[in-house]
């Protein structure tokens, strides 16, 4: 595990009521399950690693110390006396104190093993990579700080990511919507520090065409990436994306997907899901829209582009992992879908922005794939899937549906899975053949 920052990732509040088997198995006692049944809540406290770890600052003895070679903070036991005051500086609750022996207790990764995750039958805990991502973070930040873009918007995290990832030899192309506002400028005030080109809805790939094939006719690598929304991508600019896609054009499509017109007020598009309330799909009359979205990712992969994958960023190492997929594609073009959900539209609380992302994956209403020259491969399995109805009543937009509609719903998101996993299938099938 040498080079890596390895961390839990902790569910909260999803632990079944007095489970503690990853408290049981842990060899070291660095996890500790709690159980609040009169607040509803079941869930595990670990070491998460910090970066600037404030219980190091606090220690009077010097007992803790960031390992330089994968991240992880551990306890020297011949240092440590039990104060305490490392405890007290943990803002996660990460540490404890063993009041017999007297010392300080916490998670080392059991050396990048982690037994308490092979033990969880829950799917609550997970191993998170984090020194890919750290490693963006060490460079220059190339979109400015205060962007226009509302509060919880995940598509802002989406957009600062690639940039990392692209670095400074990047066009980013942009067109009306709300990525737009944090991409062009601030009155006279640049927002990035790379070249941005403002298009149309309906010219985006074909602008980025002809800049690529002049980078391309002088000799000069240049990123050419298209960061724009749903509306732009599968209706308005559907037609030169399609063009693009045929002619094999070497450049670098995300879509940021959240689920209607939003900048425009909340009108439905045509990535808009089955009976979701939007401006121009009311609930009266209407029930919410009244088909299903259409499967943009999957109308790439039959494009025969090189690369297709979806992304969002509450798995934000599945994400940069498929950025730098495809920054690598030079044969075509590099289409990445990312589900960017708008509190405001999708009518939840601000702060439930990556919660909903994340709800998104583990429902399986958005599977996280990738397609390589049309094989296609799953990137997250979900051993334990939640039921789409702990996703939809998380959102006002989807208030109206009834236990019936829920049903539907759920047999929706079902089958596009199991087409999904049938693609995946035949695509490890063909690759065993060739």
């Amino acid at each position: 595990m040498k080079g890596f920052y390895d961390i839990l990732h902790r569910k909260f509040n999803v632990c079944p009521p007095d489970c503690s088997i990853c408290e049981e198995k842990c060899s070291r006692s660095g996890i500790k399950s709690v159980h609040l049944p009169k607040q509803q809540f079941h869930g595990v406290l670990t070491c998460v690693q910090c970066g600037e770890p404030k219980c190091i600052e606090a220690c009077p003895s010097g007992a803790l110390k960031k390992d330089e070679a994968d991240g992880v903070i551990r306890i020297s036991e011949e240092k440590c006396f039990g104060c305490g005051i490392c405890s007290l500086a943990c803002r996660f609750g990460g540490i404890y104190i063993d009041s017999k022996k007297r010392k300080a207790l916490k998670c080392d990764t059991c050396n990048g093993k982690f037994e308490c995750v092979e033990y969880c039958r829950y799917d609550v805990l997970k191993v998170f990579r984090s020194k890919p991502i750290r490693d963006l973070f060490q460079e220059e930040e190339i979109l400015v700080s205060g962007v226009p873009v509302c509060a919880g918007c995940p598509m802002e995290i989406g957009l600062r990511t690639m940039l990392r990832v692209f670095g400074k030899e990047t066009v980013v192309f942009t067109a009306p919507g709300c990525a737009a506002s944090a991409i062009t400028a601030k009155g006279f005030q640049p927002t990035m520090k790379v070249s941005t080109y403002g298009c149309l809805m309906t010219n985006v790939p074909s602008s980025m065409t002809g800049v690529k094939r002049y980078f391309q006719r002088i000799g000069k690598n240049v990123n050419c990436v298209a960061f724009v929304g749903d509306g732009c991508t599968s209706d308005v600019g559907f037609q030169p994306l399609s063009g693009a896609a045929e002619r094999g054009e070497n450049i670098i499509y995300i879509c940021y997907d959240n689920e209607a017109y939003m900048n425009t007020g909340i009108q439905r598009s045509s990535t808009t899901p089955l009976g979701a309330w939007t401006t121009t799909t009311p609930v009266g009359k209407w029930g919410g829209k009244r088909v299903g979205p259409k499967d943009m990712p999957m109308l790439m992969v039959w494009h025969k582009v090189p690369y297709v994958a979806t992304a969002t960023v509450s798995h934000l190492e599945d994400y940069v992992r498929k950025l730098t997929k495809a920054k690598s594609v030079k044969d075509g073009m590099a289409y990445i879908h990312l589900l960017a959900p708008c509190p405001i539209g999708w009518r939840a609380p601000f702060e439930e922005a990556l919660e909903l992302s994340r709800m998104a994956v583990e429902t399986n209403y958005f599977p996280l794939w990738e397609a390589e020259h049309g094989q296609i491969r799953i990137t997250h399995e979900v051993k334990n899937p939640k039921p789409i109805k702990s996703f939809i009543r998380m959102m006002g937009r989807f208030s109206h549906l009834k236990d019936k509609e829920i049903q539907s719903f759920q047999k929706m998101v079902d089958e596009r899975l199991g087409m999904l996993k049938g693609l995946a299938r035949l695509s490890k099938k063909q690759k065993v053949i060739r």
